[in-house]
This record gives C-alpha cells, sequence and structure tokens, in this order.
C-alpha cells in the first residue's frame, strides 16, 4: 500500500497481483482546523519606522496538537512587507540563540536560497538526528529594517506556497499558517501611535504591569519583545519620554490607579539611569 496526497486528498493504492484498486479519501478538514502551525513573530513587536534600527523575525513551528506525531522536516517561504527591507545575508537557523530549549529543530542542518523579489526568502530545514513530538519552537531567523515611509499601525510577515511540515515517511503534515501582527511606530514606545510617547502609553505599560504571554505570543504594553510587561518596557517608555509632538496637552499624571506603581518603577530606574530621564521628576 501506497499513499499519496494532494490538494488536501489522498490517494491510497492497493496492489496485489490479482488486483489493484485506488482509493481516493478528500480530508473534510481545511486547514483552519489543522492541528500542527507553522508561523512568524517579530522580535520585539513593536517596531520604528527609522529606517536603522535592526530587528528580528522569527519563523516558527508548533507540533503540539499531533498527539504525539513525528515531524521530520519543514521549509517555508518567507515574505517581508514592502515597507520593510531584508539585511543582506542577515538570516540564519534559531541554533545557538539565547533559549536553545525553544529550537524546534535542535542541531539540525539548514539550506538556505534566497531568491527575487529581494524580500523573499526560502528556507528547508531537515531533522537528521532524531524526530520531534509534542514541541513548539523557532525554526529560522531573519534581520531587518522597517523603511521610513512605512505605514504606522499592525503589520505580520507572511509565509508563501511552499511552506509545510512533513513526517518521518516525507508524507505532509497538516497545518495553519499564523502570522502573529507586530505593530509599527513612529517612536519606539508610541503604543497608542499617536506620535508621541507621553502618559497614554505609560498607562498602557503600568495598566498591564506584570502581564505575560506564552510564546509566540506577547501581552499589550510589552515593548521590548520579551513576553512580560515589566522594567524593561517602562524604561523603553521612559528613555523616549515626549519624543514626538503631543497630539493633545499633556496629563499632569499618571492615572490614580496607576500612580502608585508608576513611583515606585520610576524610582527602581533611577538606580540604572540619569534622573532627567524620568518624567517623575521634571
Amino acid at each position: 500500500m501506497r499513499r499519496f496526497h494532494f490538494n488536501d486528498c489522498y490517494a491510497i493504492l492497493f496492489y496485489t497481483p490479482a488486483t489493484a484498486a485506488i482509493a481516493v479519501i478528500c480530508a473534510v478538514a481545511t486547514q483552519a482546523n489543522a492541528d500542527a502551525i507553522i508561523g512568524t513573530y517579530a522580535q520585539p513587536n513593536v517596531l520604528v519606522a527609522d529606517g536603522t534600527t535592526v530587528y528580528t523575525a522569527w519563523v516558527f513551528a508548533d507540533n503540539t496538537g499531533l498527539n504525539g506525531e513525528l515531524t521530520w522536516g519543514a521549509q517555508h517561504d518567507f515574505f517581508l512587507p514592502p515597507y520593510a527591507t531584508l539585511i543582506p545575508g542577515g538570516f540564519g537557523t534559531a541554533f545557538g540563540k539565547p533559549d536553545p530549549a525553544r529550537d524546534f529543530f535542535e542541531g539540525s542542518p539548514m539550506i538556505f536560497e534566497t531568491f527575487s523579489p529581494p524580500n523573499t526568502v526560502t528556507g528547508r530545514l531537515v531533522n537528521q538526528a532524531d524526530q520531534v513530538s509534542n514541541k513548539a519552537g523557532d525554526l529560522q531567523f531573519y534581520r531587518f529594517t522597517i523603511n521610513t515611509d512605512a505605514p504606522l499601525g499592525q503589520g505580520n510577515f507572511d509565509l508563501g506556497p511552499n511552506t509545510a511540515l512533513s513526517d518521518p515517511a516525507s508524507a505532509p503534515q497538516p497545518f495553519t499558517k499564523q502570522n502573529i501582527p507586530f505593530t509599527v511606530t513612529a517612536f519606539q514606545g508610541d503604543l497608542n501611535l499617536d506620535g508621541f510617547v507621553g502618559i497614554e502609553d505609560l498607562n498602557t505599560v503600568l495598566g498591564n504591569w506584570n502581564a505575560s504571554a506564552s510564546f509566540p505570543n506577547s501581552p499589550t504594553g510589552d515593548v521590548s519583545g520579551d513576553r512580560f510587561v515589566g522594567i524593561e518596557d517602562l524604561n523603553w517608555i521612559l528613555g523616549n519620554w515626549n519624543a514626538g509632538t503631543s497630539p493633545t496637552p499633556a496629563p499632569l499624571a499618571p492615572e490614580p490607579a496607576t500612580a502608585a506603581l508608576f513611583a515606585i518603577a520610576c524610582m527602581a530606574t533611577l538606580r540604572r539611569r540619569d534622573n532627567a530621564s524620568c518624567p517623575c521628576l521634571r
């Protein structure tokens, strides 16, 4: 018996010397109901349209929904949006990054090929050591910048038609594409996209203080992209305080519910920063 896959259908060939039969079974489930995931996300997930700051895009895989089925290989076409620019040679495997436990294929080779248009890259990874099951992690990274004429607001990367997961027999596994959105802003810390870093952005961070999210998502107020809202995100806000032009007269103080937390966090920040960087002393 041999199995072939095409257009969400499986053709199964039964053969004996006396007879041969072909059964075609079309999957009822669509990609929206698939169990595995291949997706993209930006780190950090708040990006400044300055044309110079280099950011990282990740392609990840998640087969934890496959109930223990093994994954042997993964491939993808990665598309940057037209307002981003891929750094020449700025791509590679996830191996060796600070959190190796989150690499989907650990210690496995990756083959790259760059092709036109310039913001498109294809990657193929094969796990030659042992097959992977019940795991979510990164496959590959790309370095890029956001152009100065980029539209402000939400955006995302995309994956092309050659994106796929395969099992140890090289048979395709069903999957869903999941492109995690990112935010393009004029200034790092401008979370409400009003062109100004001020009280509203501070309230967003303080109002989500200690919030966290699991890989690969980020909670609201996570400027640093570490999936946790805390002192690093506050430092981004304070370090860019008053950047841009305020659309309205700024309030003199944070909301009452967050004022106490702001004071504590500001004092903690003073231990590492010059006093002039903290708006509570202005």
